[in-house]
């Protein structure tokens, strides 16, 4: 008898995986772009972004600028629990083995975000696949984000008027206040300098705070305590799509 309840829980469980399966696909596909720079992405920025999008019944793939991997940052700072979602997603993901950008093809996707760390100021900021993606995904009504100084995928992009894609808009990102020395050494520009260059309305908060602003279509977080925050907004603006 217990044999049998056994197999029937096992088949109800397997059942209700199938089914959670198909509606995460049906859901729809969001594309993680994650700095492929020796200088790394933060995987804090990365972890409860994605978990919270699974969790709502999307499905996730990664992309970087070549299909390399990449270098992940600041592991030790993932909670217990992060660590753990981090493990399962490094086994059910292609995190490891990225899409290169140039085989991403929009019509596939619903939205993109990019997670910060140093890497997107150096390998996604003027990089000519950043722009052909996100005109293509704002022309497809389809949403852009980023996080901390993933909004550095965003500067140098025109569009067809010959306007910065940025021009206008409210955003988001590490602010002057929040960067330190190491960065106005290395980095060839401060991202809130850059954007306000451009044209950009830059909002942000004190430091350290999380602070999230949505533009038409340009979904932007200051730190990383704004990731989470961007998920969970953009989860709400997607829902919102559908219903």
């Amino acid at each position: 008898m217990f044999k049998v309840i056994g197999l029937l829980w096992f088949m109800l469980l397997s059942a209700f995986t199938e089914q959670a399966l198909a509606n995460m696909n049906n859901s729809g596909k969001v594309l993680f772009i994650l700095s492929a720079d020796k200088h790394g992405y933060y995987l804090p920025e990365v972890v409860e972004p994605y978990q919270h999008i699974i969790n709502n019944g999307y499905s996730v793939e990664f992309a970087s600028p070549d299909g390399r991997p990449g270098r992940p940052v600041a592991y030790k700072l993932l909670s217990k629990q992060a660590q753990a979602d981090y493990k399962i997603m490094r086994k059910n993901s292609n995190i490891d083995l990225p899409t290169p950008l140039k085989s991403i093809q929009p019509k596939d996707y619903i939205a993109f975000y990019v997670p910060g760390g140093a890497g997107p100021m150096f390998d996604l900021a003027g990089h000519p696949e950043m722009a052909r993606l996100s005109l293509a995904f704002l022309a497809q009504d389809k949403i852009i984000s980023a996080v901390c100084h993933g909004p550095a995928a965003f500067v140098d992009i025109k569009n067809a008027d010959g306007n910065y894609l940025v021009s206008g808009l409210k955003v988001t990102a590490k602010s002057n206040a929040e960067e330190g020395r190491w960065a106005r050494q290395n980095y060839a520009f401060l991202l809130q300098d850059k954007l306000q260059a451009q044209g950009a309305q830059f909002t942000y908060t004190s430091p350290g705070e999380p602070y999230v602003i949505h533009d038409n279509g340009v979904l932007t977080g200051q730190n990383p305590k704004s990731a989470l925050p961007t998920a969970i907004v953009l989860i709400k603006l997607l829902q919102k799509d559908r219903s």
